[in-house]
């Protein structure tokens, strides 16, 4: 049996595990109640434990032997086991009192023999006065064979208001399958209280307008009276340095709070609580860590985090959205909206089975209101069924593969659970999509046309006109529109599998480019790297890109997978924003709703994208190397990074460019004239090509007048030096949306090398106003018909051997005479001959004593055609490329 798919099935059947991670959560905790099995826990030596008792009913058979094993144990001699055969066991503790004024942590120890399909673990209740419980927590299940006992951990956790007792349990539980032979042992299970602490948390606290106070309300409860404690509090930027940092002493009495440092305090003590006044900050993240220590020794720790941002006003439309996989957030409705509001969506993706079906009018009201707003806020709601019932789900066997086995049956099997939520929500949501992101089981379905058909026939008996959509992956083909009327394809970038790598950005775009066709809308979803193996950096830039590729790909929508996950969200439960919220919010902000323009030539060969909505151009531009761009760009123009941080980016009084820093990490330009970026990318050479030969050839600039008016204007070509042409200097009037073209007459000179060679172009328009920039362009020297390739090795006697390979591919076939010469510093020309060279290769060898000195030094390979004008001139320095192609 697959081990983690046994783990999966305890987690269905059970609720969700909190687990400790990281410090040891006993530290400095205070000892509430320990169950260790001993002599003294069975004063009526009955083999069970005193005050405990254990489940009866239908699945929990008596004939199981539950008892305290005399001879086997973690902490002492003794322990409580289970006889595994053939059911489960539950045996509960005594309600132990306690408040809900600490916050508890609990550790215990399991060990296992012969387990299979069974699995141990242990269970924390918390109780009100009425004995009713409130929360229940798990352990991780233990199985196999451990001959060593296994630690498990729960907490720290938060006992809800008017709690008033715990009890632990310890459980056998099983899958399907059962076994009938194997034991369980459980011991010294112990549980501690730790002081209560809270960072305040709500959209005014974690979203903060630039040029506002920042202010840290940290309450705090369960501090033992006799003892000293310190509340350490830092703030953490971005690029986790400490900017700021404050100690307090607190104790359990709130009027005695004061500071540490001699000066005059910013802190107002009001009851069990401290704010923390902090001046504005600039833009960007920051995280809050509080540490709580007793006598020096630290025993809680809290954070929360905070954007400084400005407010975003909310667009009508746009292509990106989030997915929100379980509807747990700790968030009011409103609150929820209102952070959708300012994160660039128009889209949502929201759990709606199990609200719909719930007995707690509560969670009704929430889940309309929060539907309610979201529409108020332009954000388009979609329904997400990837919860089904219980009553359900459980007439399906263990081999469960995804929601399309509901779906698939006759739809008066599944209407009867489906039209109470289209009933309750219709009015709101029009999108629906059966399964989450990660149910890929309608790929490959034979039946998909008819099922979703089916199931889009039963929605519009109550809603109207709804769009069905399912979940799909890249490796298989997409269905045609044709086939699925009506639907969507909600495409992850990562195969469905979590552990897996997503796509690249590259290799997103030309997935896209693969399935355009299809005419399917295509929902791209993307789950960032996470947080355990990459770094920030990575994490954003990956991010970035992905968005940006999934925007030039043309994807009709663009979903973060679930963004309350713990290892690649950007919210958490509370709705304080994590590392990621800004990078996602600049990207989309800027590119929601916008047409991609395409690419154009910088000095040092950055890579950007330019987009452009309602007469603003944004660029997204990042280099491998970390270089300096000076270009125009626009009159107001600012820059904003990945983490949020913006600043402007003036106009050099001399140059009349911005100066840019660009390197790994993308940045986001905005404020940047649409209609010179238009003109950059338009304008072009007419061929792009010349021959590699002597006379002249002529060329022309073309392109187009995107001004929305009349200009009149000059351009400048700069060229090598060395290179003739003629005019180089032209003036012009062009009408709106005029074509330009300005012809001319290039000779290239003999040593004119292969390849793309850099030109640029300078224009001075009047149009509105003045505008003075540059057009960065190559001209490839060389039609292709004829190939150099150079490769070199180090020989063992010390010499550099040099291979030309010159290839003939002229159509029709010409027959090639070339003379050529290797230029070596410090050394005599050398000289080979080609002779007759039909189509197809001739190679040359050249030896140069002494690599090592060369090593560096620039060659320089010129093949001269005899009888002809081809003049073939290769550079590159020895060490540089091995294998170098033109």
């Amino acid at each position: 049996m697959n081990r983690l798919f046994f783990i999966t099935l305890v987690f269905w059947v059970l609720p969700v595990v909190v687990q400790a991670e990281g410090r040891n959560p006993f530290q400095g905790a205070v000892p509430v109640k320990q169950f260790s099995f001993e002599t003294d826990e069975d004063r009526d030596f009955d083999q069970l434990p005193d005050d405990w008792t254990r489940r009866r009913g239908v699945g929990f058979p008596h004939y199981i032997k539950a008892f305290i094993d005399r001879k086997e144990g973690q902490h002492g001699k003794q322990s409580l086991r289970f006889d595994v055969n053939g059911g489960r066991v539950i045996m509960y503790s005594h309600p132990v009192f306690i408040d809900d004024l600490h916050s508890f942590v609990f550790e215990g120890y399991i060990r296992t023999k012969q387990l299979k399909n069974d699995a141990a673990l242990i269970s924390v209740s918390f109780l009100n006065h009425k004995r009713q419980r409130l929360q229940r927590f798990l352990s991780k299940p233990v199985s196999g064979t451990h001959k060593k006992w296994v630690k498990v951990r729960i907490g720290p956790i938060i006992p809800q208001k008017n709690v008033r007792f715990v009890v632990i349990g310890c459980h056998l539980v099983h899958e399907k399958k059962m076994d009938i032979q194997g034991t369980a042992w459980f011991d010294n299970l112990a549980i501690a209280q730790l002081p209560r602490m809270s960072l305040d948390s709500d959209f005014h606290s974690h979203f903060v307008k630039p040029g506002t106070g920042i202010q840290i309300k940290c309450r705090y409860s369960g501090l033992q009276q006799k003892s000293k404690y310190q509340l350490h509090l830092q703030m953490i930027d971005s690029s986790n340095k400490i900017i700021q940092k404050k100690v307090y002493s607190v104790t359990s009495s709130s009027s005695s709070n004061k500071t540490l440092e001699n000066k005059k305090s910013s802190v107002a003590a009001t009851g069990k609580s401290l704010v923390w006044k902090l001046p504005p900050q600039q833009y960007g993240f920051y995280r809050i860590r509080a540490q709580l220590k007793r006598e020096r020794v630290a025993i809680l720790e809290k954070e929360t985090s905070f954007a400084v941002m400005d407010i975003a006003k909310q667009e009508l439309r746009g292509e990106f959205g989030w997915s929100v996989a379980s509807g747990k957030e700790e968030m009011s409705a409103t609150e929820l909206a209102n952070v959708a509001s300012q994160a660039g969506i128009n889209w949502m993706k929201y759990p709606l089975w199990q609200s719909a079906l719930s007995s707690d009018r509560q969670v009704i009201a929430r889940t309309s209101m929060l539907l309610d707003r979201l529409s108020q806020n332009h954000i388009t709601p979609v329904g997400l069924l990837n919860q089904p019932a219980s009553m359900l789900r459980s007439k399906f066997a263990k081999d469960w593969t995804g929601i399309s086995e509901i779906f698939t049956m006759t739809p008066s099997f599944w209407t009867p659970l489906i039209d109470p939520v289209v009933a309750k929500y219709s009015s709101s949501v029009q999108y629906w999509q059966l399964g989450d992101e990660s149910d890929h089981s309608f790929v490959g379905l034979k039946r998909l046309p008819q099922t979703l058909k089916n199931v889009k026939k039963q929605f519009d008996r109550i809603g109207r006109n709804t769009r069905i959509g399912v979940s799909w992956d890249w490796n298989s083909p997409l269905p045609k529109y044709r086939e699925i009327p009506y639907s969507f394809l909600s495409i992850s970038g990562h195969n469905g599998e979590k552990t897996s790598s997503p796509l690249s950005a590259t290799n997103l775009k030309k997935k896209l480019a693969e399935t355009k066709d299809s005419g399917v809308p295509r929902w791209v979803v993307l789950r960032p790297l996470g947080k355990s193996k990459f770094s920030q950096e990575e994490r954003g830039t990956n991010l970035v890109k992905r968005m940006v590729a999934a925007k030039i790909g043309g994807a009709d929508a663009i979903y973060a997978a679930n963004v309350f996950d713990p290892e690649v969200g950007m919210m958490q439960l509370d709705g304080a924003p994590t590392l990621l919220f800004l990078p996602w919010r600049t990207t989309a902000l800027a590119l929601r709703g916008a047409e991609y323009l395409g690419s154009f030539n910088l000095p040092n060969q950055s890579t950007n994208y330019c987009f452009a909505r309602r007469g603003e151009m944004v660029m997204v531009i990042w280099n491998r190397e970390p270089t300096t761009e000076e270009i125009y760009l626009g009159e107001q123009v600012n820059v904003t990074d990945v983490w949020g941080r913006q600043r402007a980016l003036p106009l050099d009084s001399k140059t009349g460019r911005q100066t840019v820093q660009v390197g790994p990490t993308p940045l986001v330009i905005r404020g940047c004239s649409e209609a010179v970026a238009r003109w950059r990318i338009a304008m072009q050479f007419q061929k792009g090509r010349l021959r590699s030969q002597t006379g002249q050839q002529q060329e022309a600039i073309i392109g187009k007048n995107f001004f929305t008016q009349g200009i009149s204007g000059t351009a400048r070509l700069n060229i090598p030096k060395e290179w003739g042409v003629g005019p180089s200097h032209w003036e012009f009037q062009l009408a709106a949306n005029q074509k330009l073209k300005l012809p001319m007459d290039i000779t290239l000179p003999p040593n004119a090398s292969l390849g793309k060679q850099p030109v640029s172009i300078d224009f001075n328009i009047q149009a509105d106003r003045r505008y003075r920039f540059r057009v960065y362009r190559h001209i490839e020297i060389g039609l292709g018909d004829v190939l150099v390739k150079v490769t070199e090795k180090i020989l063992p006697d010390g010499s550099l051997e040099v291979e030309q390979i010159i290839t003939n591919n002229t159509s029709p076939v010409e027959t090639l005479n070339f003379r050529c010469s290797l230029f070596v510093p410090g050394h005599q020309r050398k000289k080979q001959f080609v002779t007759k060279l039909k189509k197809g290769k001739d190679k040359k060898s050249y030896r140069i004593p002494n690599a090592q000195m060369l090593k560096g030094k620039e060659l320089w390979l010129r093949a001269e055609e005899m009888d002809g004008r081809r003049v073939l001139n290769y550079r590159w320095r020895v060490g540089e490329n091995e294998d170098n192609d033109s």
